[in-house]
């Protein structure tokens, strides 16, 4: 097994700026920065050795050039003196202040930072696990491309946002390279599955469209490069199955697939090696989301999909990026500043095995 344990815990990281000059800190929200030792012992109380963790860039390089790790500190002491290992996410969705994620300095520019990263971390003796250069392009083009929810808050430029998004994830992986830093580079893209309306027209080319769409990346940097990255990462979760209308589908409604099915579709699809590097749920779902997770990629591991790894994600409550409101989910929660984890979903992560050898 490429990575400590199967499970591994994700630790919410977004660090998207609104168009109201808001900007999303998920991990000061949480007090992860505060409690890191003790959020990383938890999960290796719980058999998780594997983490995710993001780097946040924006309070890193407040100068161009200039790199101060203080925000990170506590998140490498911690999974260092815990023995998890991390896959680090470079970029979340936020960058420096006054940079143009469009301009042409931004690819090289997010390649100088992961290289400072990749020394860094080796300096100081961390045991890391991956990169993520760029968490979910698809998602961000379509947030910040198309509708302008999110920096760069662009409407109907998708398709260039996420052109300029694969070259700055090219530019890490040669960067990461280049300063010696050969671990696994994760390219993490959502798992979705769209129906056609019943009745309603063009909605099948409108399914279809969405979920090629959802491949683009992938697609492009395997027909670019193939030594592009080397661990195709999944996000999936309750809500990733709808109807050309938007309405979500649950499992039994007409048209939903198992996950099962969705894995195996993906490795029929694309020759390489594959992790679920999202998933979860909200209370009260989490429990029989986790179970439900569990048993799905049993069955995907005995038909032979190449799954090395479950990250729950995010592994601990958290604030809502839009409103700040207490975010109930995965096997560690906070109630009145005090952590504690939550019993149903540590039975159910025991349901998650890796492959039998």
């Amino acid at each position: 097994m490429a990575f400590r344990s199967f499970v591994w815990g994700g630790f919410e990281g977004a660090t998207q700026l609104y168009p109201d000059g808001r900007r999303v800190d998920s991990i000061a929200g949480s007090g992860h920065d505060r409690h890191a030792a003790l959020d990383h012992a938890l999960l290796r109380s719980l058999g998780i050795r594997t983490a995710r963790e993001s780097l946040r860039w924006h309070l890193i390089e407040r100068q161009e050039g200039r790199f101060d790790w203080t925000s990170a500190r506590a998140q490498i002491e911690g999974a260092r003196a815990a023995g998890v290992e991390v896959i680090w996410d470079l970029c979340h969705w936020g960058v420096p202040e006054g940079l143009d994620i469009m301009g042409p300095a931004f690819p090289g520019r997010l390649a100088r930072f992961a290289a400072a990263a990749a020394r860094m971390l080796q300096a100081e003796g961390v045991a890391t696990a991956g990169w993520v250069p760029v968490n979910e392009i698809g998602f961000w083009a379509w947030a910040g491309g198309t509708t302008g929810g999110f920096a760069p808050f662009l409407t109907g430029e998708g398709g260039a946002l996420k052109a300029q998004l694969l070259h700055a994830h090219l530019a890490v992986v040669g960067a990461l390279r280049a300063a010696g830093a050969h671990q696994p580079v994760i390219l993490c893209e959502p798992l979705i599955h769209v129906v056609p309306r019943l009745g309603e027209d063009g909605s099948e080319a409108a399914a279809r469209a969405q979920m090629e769409g959802a491949f683009e990346a992938v697609e492009w940097l395997l027909a670019r490069d193939g030594q592009a990255f080397d661990v195709l990462g999944l996000n999936h979760y309750p809500h990733n199955q709808w109807d050309t209308q938007g309405e979500r589908l649950h499992p039994g409604d007409p048209g939903h697939r198992p996950l099962r099915d969705l894995l195996a579709a993906v490795a029929a699809r694309f020759p390489v090696r594959l992790a679920l590097s999202e998933t979860g749920a909200e209370e009260p779902e989490g429990d029989s989301w986790l179970g439900y997770v569990a048993a799905e990629c049993a069955a995907a591991l005995a038909a032979g999909v190449p799954l090395e790894g479950v990250c729950v994600y995010p592994v601990m409550d958290y604030p809502g990026w839009e409103n700040d409101r207490h975010c109930p989910c995965g096997p560690i929660g906070q109630r009145e500043r005090q952590r504690f984890v939550r019993p149903g979903q540590a039975a159910a992560l025991a349901g998650l095995r890796p492959p039998a050898r």
